[in-house]
Formats: C-alpha cells, structure tokens, sequence
C-alpha cells in the first residue's frame, strides 16, 4: 500500500521536526545557563530514544564494554543516515561532542543549541578556519570531553563504507587520544539520504576495542585514517 506509506511518513515527519524542535528548546535553556550536561541527558535519554521510537528503530548493540567512561576518546563511526547522530546519542554515557559542518550553526534553534552545548563547526570550504577547528576539538579533548567524527565526511549514498579523511587522525594523533571505532549497519534503512521516507528496522552496532594513537605516533595521518577504517569495516562484516 504505497500511498498509506506516504501518509504515515508525512505523520511521522511532523512529529519529528515538533519532537526535535521541543527538544532543542528543552536543552537550550540549560545550555545557556551553563548546563550542558543537562543538554546531553535531554538528547541522549529524550530526543533521541523517541525520534527511534517514531520510525521502528530497533537498537542491536555489541561490544559497549569497550567504553571506559572515565577515559577521553574520539569515536570514529561510519555514516550511513541522518539517525546516526541520534543512534551514537542514545547508546553512549558519555557527552559527545560533534564536529559538524558550520552551515548546522545558522539553523535557528538547532544552531544556537549545539552552539551552546561546545559542538565543534568545521568551514570545509577554509582550509585555515578547518585546521582551527581541528586544534579547538584538540584542546577540547585534552580537557576530558569526548568528541565524535564521522571521517567519511559525509553520509555514503553507495551502501559502503566511503575513504575516510585525516582530520580526525590529525587530532588524535596531536593530542594522542585513542579512537573508539564504532560501525553502524541498517540505520539507512530507517531514513535514506534525501526526501522523507521512512521505515521501520533493525539497526546494528558494532563498537570496537580502543585503537591506541600512540601506535601512529611516528606515522602520517593518512596510514591512522586507512588502519581505522579496516577496522570499522571489520566490524561492519562482523555484525
């Protein structure tokens, strides 16, 4: 029946731009009193559980005992949706702070929120504004908060995982912080890149053992880049 299909996504597409709206609302307000944690625990136990909830998503999580929440890492996840930021939310303990692209930060609201909770914006068209950003997510780790990246870049159209960047893995190897890999499969599912269609499905988890940086100390970030990402993809095979 494709056409209750299309109702049933334009159902669930305006109960997910009120849920985000009233939730960027909600973890506003302690975000600029100073209370990012607050912010976090709206996005992790509210925002993002509920989003899941209005689509079908089933979380399938392996490998979480690999996260020492006293310890500071990069996550490093492969990018399939839209949902993986609220996916990597909702499984994590810890406050994750994005590197986004900076055109996230003029969304009203949403913009002024993730601003406020210390998200980091990268202007990939500047060269010299995105080596600044990459030396502010390294001070930022340096004083214990923990970040996540998708290397891809962007969200892979192909179905597989894409080349993974070095920024990250100029970070990390700077500021000698492990990575955390994580591979996520089936989030796709849930919402493709592009329009609203929505459905329902499983979404699978993979979270790596710590790749230590000091491994890569005398290396190029590129060889970081292309070690993790075999990684990643192991983990994908492996779900």
């Amino acid at each position: 029946f494709p056409d209750m299909w299309i109702i049933i996504n334009i159902i669930q597409s305006i109960l997910i731009i009120t849920h985000t709206l009233l939730c960027t609302i909600l973890a506003l307000i302690p975000a600029l009193f100073g209370l990012p944690k607050a912010s976090y625990w709206v996005g992790r136990k509210i925002w993002g559980p509920i989003l899941l909830l209005l689509v079908g998503g089933k979380l399938i999580i392996k490998g979480k005992e690999n996260i020492d929440p006293n310890k500071t890492y990069i996550y490093a996840a492969n990018h399939m949706s839209n949902f993986d930021i609220p996916i990597l939310f909702t499984i994590t303990s810890v406050s994750l702070h994005f590197i986004a692209k900076k055109e996230l930060k003029k969304i009203p609201l949403f913009g002024w929120c993730i601003a406020a909770m210390g998200m980091i914006f990268v202007d990939r068209k500047n060269k010299i504004k995105a080596l600044e950003s990459i030396k502010t997510a390294g001070e930022l780790i340096k004083s214990g908060k923990n970040v996540i990246a998708f290397p891809e870049g962007k969200r892979s159209r192909s179905g597989k995982i894409e080349m993974f960047r070095k920024g990250t893995f100029v970070i990390a190897s700077n500021s000698q912080i492990d990575i955390i890999p994580i591979a996520i499969k089936g989030s796709e599912i849930l919402h493709k890149p592009g329009g609203f269609k929505f459905r329902p499905g499983k979404v699978y988890i993979n979270i790596g053992e710590p790749i230590k940086a000091e491994l890569f100390v005398n290396k190029k970030p590129e060889e970081f880049a292309n070690y993790t990402q075999s990684v990643v993809e192991k983990l994908y095979k492996d779900i």
